[in-house]
C-alpha cells in the first residue's frame, strides 16, 4: 500500500517537470523578410527591380513557355535545451530554411510563394 501511494506521488510530482530551460533563435542569412514581399507587385514589379531589390537569386530556372524563377534562400538555426527536473537536459538543434521564388513572365513578376523546410 505505501509502495502504491509513494509511485502515485512520484508521479504527481514529475509530471510537468520537462521545462524548456533556454532558447535561443539566430538568422544564418537573410536575403528577404516579409516586409519585402509585400512590396512585389504582380504584373508591375520587374526584374531589374526584383534584382535591385533582393540581390542575386540562388537560382534562375527557365522554361519553355518564356517563364523564368528565381529563387531566394533565407537560413536561421534555433537551439532549444529541454531539461526534466534537475535529472537531465537536452540540447535540441534545428535548422529552418525559407525559399522565396518569384516566377516571371515577359520581365514582368507573375506569381510568388515561399516554401519552407525545418531540418
Amino acid at each position: 500500500m505505501i509502495k502504491s501511494i509513494i509511485a502515485v506521488a512520484m508521479g504527481l510530482t514529475l509530471t510537468g517537470c520537462l521545462v524548456t530551460v533556454d532558447s535561443n533563435s539566430r538568422p544564418i542569412h537573410t536575403v528577404w523578410d516579409d516586409g519585402d514581399i509585400t512590396r512585389l507587385e504582380l504584373g508591375s514589379s520587374n526584374q531589374e527591380w526584383v534584382q535591385n531589390s533582393f540581390g542575386e537569386p540562388v537560382s534562375k530556372l527557365n522554361y519553355a513557355d518564356g517563364s523564368e524563377i528565381w529563387k531566394y534562400r533565407n537560413r536561421s538555426e534555433k537551439d532549444m535545451e529541454v531539461g526534466l527536473f534537475l535529472v537531465f537536459s537536452v540540447d535540441i538543434e534545428s535548422e529552418r530554411v525559407e525559399t522565396l521564388s518569384i516566377e516571371f513572365l515577359d520581365g514582368l513578376v507573375s506569381n510568388y510563394w515561399v516554401e519552407e523546410v525545418r531540418y
